[in-house]
């Protein structure tokens, strides 16, 4: 029978002392470079795994996430933070539980006594609903980080700056002689309307605003249009048709820029009805690079950090002492992707 490996055999193995390996498997602490690669040797060579149960009865923590996402089903936003999360808390050894409500109040106040019930360290909003669901979170002291909206007093949050890539996308379309460029971006959702900070979807609004004047162009030949994410609020059509046939009227903008790759796939949609082609007729940018290069053609996307964010929530998480602790914020930029669908603007 084999017998399992345990944290002294790592610590003999690697001749470093049992606290040194610990520090290493548990991610806490200074050690050496040296040590450390010993002690990761000898866990690869021995096959050893954390006792997660111990290790959480001896800490008094359950080494658990709890992660709220708003619409994973329509988005694929939330499918890639929802895994660039649960990568960074399992290299932690963190395990996590999500809920996506739907836009449902009481499917997520079901999710929050979920976590509640398996006792969860801490819980991350992307996106929060109601703030009245979180309230038993706030009364357990637990830190609740949120993720580019903040409808949570007290709570940490990762702001997520849409001008880099802003900035670089409306730069990229000027470049290649654009200066009639149009906006497509989500309006609020009404069950988000209560957020008191600035929405996601105004920032990035703004934030295009702020390019094309800063690139010299006139905003009244740069409209911003907005439209809903929700296929259920749209009569089942992908977001951002409708708003894209609106715009391909008469003589419409020679480049599109959009606040989803979920908005642009409705756009490239509504352009191929017409009989344009991207992006011989027509250039088309993306926000949030989650299903760009899944798109025909490949779509230049300003993508969010994925990677990065996951990273923050997982640092945010280590430090949070209490819900109410006003350092423990983040801020992460936007970069622009190009791929094949901008290219010279076609004269009108």
């Amino acid at each position: 029978m084999n017998v399992k490996a345990t944290m002294a055999d790592v610590a003999r193995m690697a001749k470093v002392s049992p606290a040194t390996a610990s520090r290493v498997i548990h991610n806490n602490g200074y050690v050496s470079e040296e040590n450390r690669k010993r002690v990761l040797d000898a866990v690869e060579a021995i096959g050893y795994r954390p006792n997660l149960q111990a290790r959480s009865l001896r800490m008094q923590r359950s080494y658990s996430v709890g992660l709220v996402l708003s619409s994973a089903r329509e988005n694929p936003f939330f499918t890639h933070i929802s895994h660039a999360i649960r990568t960074s808390a399992m290299n932690r050894g963190y395990s996590m539980l999500t809920v996506n409500h739907g836009y449902s109040s009481d499917a997520e106040a079901t999710g929050v006594s979920q976590f509640l019930e398996h006792g969860v360290d801490a819980v991350v909003l992307c996106h929060g609903l109601d703030p009245k669901n979180f309230e038993p979170i706030q009364a357990a002291a637990l830190p609740i980080i949120e993720i580019e909206r903040h409808i949570i007093e007290g709570a940490s949050v990762i702001e997520i700056d849409p001008r880099t890539g802003m900035v670089e996308a409306v730069a990229a379309l000027h470049r290649q002689g654009h200066s009639k460029i149009a906006f497509v971006g989500g309006k609020i959702p009404d069950e988000l309307a209560m957020s008191k900070p600035v929405a996601a979807e105004t920032l990035r609004a703004d934030a295009f605003r702020d390019a094309i004047t800063a690139s010299g162009l006139a905003l009244e030949d740069c409209p911003v249009v907005l439209g809903d994410y929700n296929p259920s609020h749209t009569g089942g059509g992908p977001p951002g048709y409708v708003i894209g046939k609106e715009l391909l009227k008469s003589e419409g903008p020679t480049a599109i820029l959009t606040g989803s790759d979920i908005l642009a796939a409705g756009v490239l949609q509504a352009i191929y009805e017409r009989g344009l082609r991207v992006p011989d007729d027509i250039s088309v940018i993306g926000y949030d690079d989650s299903i760009a290069r899944l798109l025909a053609p490949p779509l230049t996307s300003i993508a969010q950090p994925y990677h990065a964010i996951g990273e923050e929530v997982m640092r945010l998480i280590e430090r949070s002492t209490s819900p109410s602790d006003e350092e423990a914020s983040a801020s992460v930029a936007t970069t622009l992707i190009e791929r094949s669908s901008v290219g010279p603007a076609t004269p009108s």
